[in-house]
């Protein structure tokens, strides 16, 4: 008992209690609060624990009132008190899990040939789930995986990096898991990136050597990751250089406009306001797409626009990001890990900026 995680200690302590009677159906089970504080633990070993107690159907939880015993049903009286560890699916002892967020980047598309290409060279099948951007359909995708017994799970987060319960109970049972591209700051675990900051400090620093100072920022309005670093490369050019940022230039494209016929009136609007812009930094594939649109609704076509991530546009320069080394790393350190090692680290990929001057 003592070798599991803590949460499952507490997890196992009420169960025992509620299928031995002790606490009965529909009785109070105590507060969070009252939880930290009777077993010393944090916040988040309280929730994981109680999240998994519903997920047994053991207690329901409801909003503004608490959290009581659920009418136990037969299949959860039948679970014993310290649960056994699942055993692989016959035939899956040599199968990985890649969860991705969409299919519809070049980027992804090429990470998901790359993975495959290197686990197939260490021997390993994988299994690819998308979540279509839906941290919900990542939580589902990563308890089917462990369910069916895969040996590990290489993620690419939700474009939000939403706080998500089923990757911190990962890294709290330390299961073979590596973040990929993206990552979730307060979960412990291996993660591969790019080097967006460099990568945004030497766009940057090439356009500013072209006379351009009046530089727009275009990027999707989140706080993932990836945007975060590629900004703090803009920001770290300018304060180098000791020049003033002026981000009012700076246009963050709302999530739920990005994706819908009224991304590309809403930049059009943005540089429309700003005559002065000669030059444009797009953080991503996407936003560079709309930027485009945008200035020839404007007949701006003389306006740089340079790209993290190809956007397919001619004669745009781009930040390539190096697919084949990023899946390389991220198949090689899960391999380590489902070997027995465990040493929670950052990898970090050179980048390349392509020019088409």
């Amino acid at each position: 008992m003592g070798k599991l995680p803590l949460y499952k200690q507490i997890q196992s302590y009420y169960r025992e209690r509620i299928l031995t009677g002790e606490l009965r159906y529909k009785d109070r089970v105590p507060s969070e609060q009252e939880i930290m504080e009777e077993f010393r633990v944090s916040k988040i070993t309280v929730k994981n624990a109680l999240i998994s107690l519903a997920e047994e159907g053991l207690i329901t939880r409801i909003q503004g009132k608490g959290t009581f015993v659920a009418q136990v049903n037969d299949e959860a009286l039948s679970v014993k008190t310290e649960l056994p560890s699942r055993p692989p699916a016959e035939g899956l002892n040599d199968i990985i899990g890649f969860i991705i967020p969409t299919l519809k980047t070049k980027v992804i598309q090429k990470l998901v040939d790359y993975v495959e290409l290197h686990a197939k060279e260490a021997g390993y099948q994988t299994i690819l789930h998308i979540t279509r951007e839906s941290s919900v359909e990542e939580s589902k995708a990563i308890n089917k995986l462990t369910e069916i017994g895969v040996k590990g799970i290489i993620v690419f987060p939700t474009e939000d990096e939403k706080y998500n319960e089923s990757l911190l109970r990962l890294s709290l049972d330390k299961f073979p898991f590596v973040f990929i591209d993206r990552y979730l700051r307060n979960i412990d675990t291996y993660q591969i990136i790019s080097d967006n900051a460099a990568g945004s400090y030497e766009t940057i620093n090439y356009l500013l050597s072209k006379g351009h100072q009046n530089i727009a920022l275009i990027s999707p309005d989140n706080t993932n990751t990836a945007i975060e670093d590629r900004t703090l490369g803009f920001e770290k050019a300018y304060i180098d250089k000791r020049i003033s940022i002026d981000k009012t230039l700076w246009c963050h494209v709302p999530l739920d406009i990005l994706r819908t016929d009224q991304a590309e009136p809403y930049v059009t609007a943005f540089l429309s306001l700003h005559p002065e812009v000669s030059a444009i930094y797009a953080l991503s594939a996407e936003t560079a797409q709309i930027a485009y649109q945008s200035l020839g609704k404007l007949d701006r076509r003389e306006t740089e626009i340079v790209s993290f991530d190809n956007p397919d546009l001619p004669g745009i320069s781009y930040v390539s990001q190096n697919e084949n080394r990023l899946a390389q790393a991220a198949v090689t350190l899960l391999k380590s890990q489902m070997e027995g090692e465990y040493l929670p680290q950052q990898t970090v990929i050179e980048v390349e900026l392509i020019l088409f001057d």
